[in-house]
């Protein structure tokens, strides 16, 4: 697959916006064994206006899959990114899938993860805390994971993450 540019990748996402057949074959695509047309069609999905979030959250479980067993950064960064972009609230608190705790579980111990990068990194924090909003006992963990981190030790960008987390808690 040739190198792709920003215009290739707007032009991507619009078609996808277009063509229902053409997007599920960018969902597709993530799954597949080629890792660089997985990036291109995750890169491409998060182009897709933001009124088309809903064909994102229907993929959520596959998503979610990718991200926490993807060994590429670059994919795990962007499908969380999807996965981010979603609506959560309307999972229901007592009928919570498997794909969620396991969402859930990967990112409260990636976000403490000091090799990973720190678009995951934070990411990760954005999820733990979105994933844990119904649940008052997980939210409490959540915060005492954020205190633990040193914010001397934190880039810039996971250091206000965790600072604007810890203010929502």
């Amino acid at each position: 697959m040739a190198t792709l540019h920003i215009g290739d990748i707007k032009a991507i996402a619009q078609r996808a916006h277009d063509d229902a057949a053409f997007r599920e074959g960018l969902f597709a695509a993530l799954q597949g064994d080629d890792r660089e047309e997985a990036v291109h069609a995750a890169w491409a999905l998060t182009h897709l206006p933001k009124g088309d979030v809903e064909h994102i959250a229907t993929h959520r479980e596959m998503l979610a899959a990718v991200a926490t067993t993807t060994g590429d950064t670059s994919l795990r960064r962007i499908t969380l990114s999807l996965l981010e972009r979603t609506d959560w609230t309307t999972t229901d608190p007592d009928e919570v899938p498997e794909y969620y705790v396991a969402l859930l579980n990967f990112c409260m111990e990636h976000m403490m993860m000091t090799d990973e990068p720190y678009g995951v990194r934070s990411l990760c924090m954005k999820l733990s805390y979105t994933l844990s909003l119904p649940y008052p006992e997980l939210l409490g963990e959540l915060r005492q994971s954020l205190l633990m981190m040193e914010p001397s030790e934190l880039d810039t960008g996971v250091k206000h993450t965790r600072n604007k987390i810890l203010k929502s808690l």
